[in-house]
């Protein structure tokens, strides 16, 4: 028994050794978590389901109102996911990230929201908000319960601006917005557009920083400030998040002809 489990230590040394460090996780495993929420829950489902029509493979979180403010189980029996996290599953965020390397809210709230925008990390959901943002991991947020907090839009301006510029600090953290109906869209754009360009750098204007792939995607746009021009090869494909992105932060994308 120990001769053996010797022998599993060092194969997964070796595996570490030949992935430059680290398990590379298939590509196409997400983690959905769940937060207190149920506002359209049920069109969420659907989006997510499409995924996996897809080929996504899902594994699900419940945050600790999650839990019990959803049908947790209806939810499991619908997505048949490959494995279910909680609370518990605080103490195991490496091994979670490691296995998933996409992450998707469909129904954050602002408990989280706010907590992560702040730095406050204390629950699971916030901390594998955090993990994954922190890593530079695929984050995939739904804004609609935090806009829609028990199923309308507030008119206290306040309040609006609180929740506005929360959204904004967790986007320039490196989240992607995703809105009931574009799910898959956006999804795929990320994961499919970017396969097999990623040995391929642009070429810049002085004014930029950094390297691109052939395809410039939202993420790619984080790293600049407002007014920068960024001049890319006749060619680049830019995707339409990439040039909401651009237009949102004030860089100005111009093509070489």
């Amino acid at each position: 028994m120990v001769r053996n489990k010797i022998t599993l230590n060092v194969l997964a040394n070796i595996t570490k050794k030949v992935n430059n460090g680290g398990y590379i996780a298939p590509s196409n495993n997400i983690l959905i978590v769940f937060n207190g929420s149920n506002i359209d829950i049920n069109s969420r489902i659907i989006e997510i389901k499409k995924l996996q029509e897809k080929n996504f493979r899902l594994s699900i979180g419940f945050s600790f109102m999650g839990e019990r403010i959803l049908n947790k189980d209806e939810i499991i029996k619908n997505l048949n996911p490959i494995n279910v996290y909680g609370e518990e599953d605080i103490f195991n965020l490496e091994n979670i990230v490691e296995k998933h390397p996409k992450l998707i809210m469909p129904n954050i709230t602002m408990n989280t929201l706010s907590k992560v925008a702040l730095g406050m990390i204390d629950s699971f959901s916030s901390t594998i908000l955090w993990t994954y943002l922190y890593y530079g991991k695929d984050v995939y947020l739904d804004f609609n319960s935090v806009n829609n907090y028990l199923g309308e839009t507030t008119e206290n301006k306040v309040i609006k601006g609180l929740i506005n510029n929360h959204i904004k600090t967790i986007k320039n953290m490196g989240a992607l917005e995703i809105k009931d109906g574009n799910y898959m869209e956006n999804i795929l754009e990320e994961n499919e557009l970017v396969k097999g360009n990623s040995n391929k750098d642009l070429i810049m204007d002085k004014k930029t920083k950094g390297n691109f792939n052939e395809v410039i995607t939202e993420r790619d746009l984080l790293q600049f400030s407002k007014d920068t021009v960024l001049k890319l090869p006749k060619g680049t494909i830019i995707t339409p998040l990439a040039k909401d992105r651009a237009r949102e932060l004030g860089i100005k994308i111009e093509m070489e002809r």
